[in-house]
This record gives C-alpha cells, sequence and structure tokens, in this order.
C-alpha cells in the first residue's frame, strides 16, 4: 500500500517530532566526541547523520504545520 506523502505528513506529525529529536541527540553525542581525537571521525559522521536528522524533522513539522493550516484555512479569514 502506498501512502502519498500529503497524507503521511498530515497523519504522521509525531514521526517528524521523533526524527528530530533523534538528530538531536546524535548531534549532541557527535559533538562531545570532538573532544578525543581517537573518536573525531566517528564524532564527523555522527554530527552530519544528527544535523540530517534535525533538518528532517524540521522540514516534516513545517510540512506539517502547513498543511494543517491550509486545510484549516487561515486565521481571521471568513469560512463561506
Amino acid at each position: 500500500m502506498r501512502v502519498p506523502i500529503k497524507a503521511f505528513v498530515r497523519e504522521f506529525p509525531t514521526v517528524h517530532l521523533v526524527i528530530g529529536l533523534a538528530g538531536n541527540l546524535i548531534f549532541f553525542v557527535g559533538s562531545v566526541l570532538f573532544v578525543w581525537h581517537a573518536t573525531e571521525l566517528l564524532a564527523i559522521w555522527l554530527f552530519i547523520v544528527g544535523s540530517f536528522g534535525m533538518l528532517l524533522g524540521a522540514v516534516g513539522q513545517a510540512l506539517y504545520r502547513h498543511e494543517r493550516h491550509r486545510l484549516s484555512g487561515a486565521p481571521g479569514r471568513s469560512q463561506s
């Protein structure tokens, strides 16, 4: 069963939050690993993966809000 992207964005806002939180956690761990030279390569990759997760979470949340706003109408606009 194929779920359209708009339906996924609209129906699963928690997924975007979880992706963003995981990205934040991975980003933080990567940042801490920069303290030691031996873990620098791992830190770089965790930094990149975490940043991408944060980006996906933010974009998903923005799309969710836009879709919710589009479906409910702009505030102050009369519903005809």
